[in-house]
């Protein structure tokens, strides 16, 4: 298919599908102010609209579709939670821009300002689910659906592949790889086969019709990575570059050019050491912990009950944690394990031999003989740690941050200590949807540490959504 008609049909399928979550969500914005809202606010006044309307009403959709051209979002490849944050912003721009239109123009006969409200907050997640759904429909039908080509299969290069294949949202398709290595030549890696060496590029892309290129070789020499990045260009309408940056900060990163001297500079900026992002995360966690405590407060007294039930003691306990700046805190939970935990757990790691070498690996043991039967199932749904909503509420924890650690651990925390005790630890956290109990102690402290080096309000809320998913599949825990 020519590129051109391609890109054409791609974006025309786009566009219709936002279309399509736009009048969804004015239907549903409609249907509140008509039918629903009179029934809790009496003295709104009558509410006419028709079907009709909607087709002479054709300018509202068009704002909204200009502002999403306006942000690339017809043009860019992103993974879900990117392009999702620039929907966002493209969705509440087009809404303000509205207001000031219906208000300036004094057109508020003709368009209610409250069923542009609920057009705004229907639509902030109704266009990114339609395009989830969307982009997957057209990725297995080929419509967007682009090959791309690996230089190297080494780890990094097989990282990249396991990436994109769980992104198919970006809509790339990774074709194969090409290495120097003899041993991996005409093999093939994780299901794609190895075409060839590095320098044979130019043939392979023409051969599979590939125009973008991914170089996944961060071990190669700064000129050797600049040449062949230059050839590659000469032959790909794209070219990706993966540097050997891994584990650095770079979501909150800005790139300054120095043109003389053909230097990028990385403005990495540190966002919780300011007063006012500091000051966001907190208004955050009390709006959520506030709007989330009427429907937590009953589900809190049932569990508590039914603990109490089936074994004697407290629903509740405290325990000490590390918290902001080192400071221990008293971190509340329900009550999971019998009230003799702490002698099974001494005659268990004396007695078996696996058990310890996992306790002192993990801190955590998948067969826990101290865990009780309503325990075991708080602990795999993360309803145990409902209370420390409580904690949010008094300022020692957040909603999002790093994992609340025991201080016993601070000498394991070893050289990450400064950067994960300058924020309040979290009822959930990167950690906790990238794996659970699944993932290594080491790992754990350094997603941490580098949640806290990229904090954004942005990954709190995508991690608070990632968390809803994880739990409700139980995923990782024990």
């Amino acid at each position: 298919m020519n590129g051109l008609i391609q890109k054409v049909i791609m974006v025309s399928s786009l566009i219709l599908i936002d279309l399509f979550a736009f009048y969804t969500s004015l239907f549903i914005a409609w249907e509140a102010r008509a039918n629903v809202l009179p029934v809790f606010l009496s003295q709104l006044p009558p509410f006419h609209f028709s079907y009709a309307d909607f087709a002479s009403l054709w300018w509202i959709p068009a704002i909204f579709i200009l502002f999403l051209f306006y942000e690339d979002l017809y043009d860019n490849n992103l993974p879900f939670w990117d392009e999702s944050r620039d929907m966002v912003k493209s969705i509440s721009l087009a809404s303000i821009t509205l207001m000031a239109i219906v208000t300036l123009g004094k057109m508020g006969d003709i368009v209610s300002r409250i069923v542009l409200l609920g057009l705004w907050g229907t639509s902030l997640f109704l266009l990114p689910l339609f395009r989830l759904w969307g982009k997957e429909l057209l990725y297995k039908t080929g419509i967007r659906r682009e090959k791309v080509l690996i230089i190297g299969a080494g780890n990094t290069g097989r990282l990249v592949f396991e990436g994109l294949r769980k992104e198919k949202h970006i809509g790339y398709d990774v074709v194969g790889f090409l290495d120097d290595d003899e041993q991996k030549i005409g093999h093939s890696v994780l299901g794609r086969r190895v075409f060839g060496k590095v320098s044979e590029f130019s043939s392979i892309m023409k051969e599979q019709h590939i125009k973008t290129v991914i170089i996944a070789i961060p071990s190669l020499s700064p000129e050797k990575l600049s040449a062949l990045t230059a050839d590659v260009q000469n032959h790909a309408v794209n070219t990706m570059v993966i540097p050997d940056l891994r584990g650095i900060a770079l979501l909150n990163t800005e790139l300054t050019h120095l043109f003389s001297e053909e230097l990028f500079l990385m403005n990495i900026r540190n966002n919780l050491k300011s007063t006012a992002n500091r000051f966001i995360k907190r208004l955050f966690d009390i709006a959520v912990s506030a709007v989330s405590l009427p429907f937590l407060l009953p589900v809190t007294a049932i569990i508590g009950f039914i603990i109490r039930i089936e074994t004697p003691g407290q629903a509740l306990y405290a325990h000490d944690r590390i918290g902001r700046k080192g400071n221990i805190f008293r971190c509340y939970k329900f009550r999971t394990m019998h009230r003799d935990a702490e002698k099974k757990l001494e005659h268990l790691l004396d007695s078996n031999e696996e058990s310890r070498i996992e306790w002192e690996q993990t801190w955590k043991l998948k067969d826990d003989p101290r865990i009780t039967k309503v325990g075991r199932f708080l602990r795999k749904t993360s309803l145990d740690e409902l209370p420390q909503i409580f904690n949010v509420l008094k300022g020692e924890m957040s909603l999002v941050g790093p994992r609340p650690y025991l201080p016993r651990e601070k000498a394991d925390l070893s050289e990450n200590i400064q950067v994960i005790c300058s924020a309040k630890p979290g009822i959930t956290g990167l950690w906790q949807v990238s794996g659970r109990s699944n993932t290594s102690y080491r790992h754990r402290l350094k997603l941490d540490a580098w949640y806290v080096m990229n904090w954004s309000l942005w990954l709190d809320i995508v991690i608070l959504f990632k968390t809803v998913k994880v739990v409700l599949k139980a995923e990782g825990a024990y």
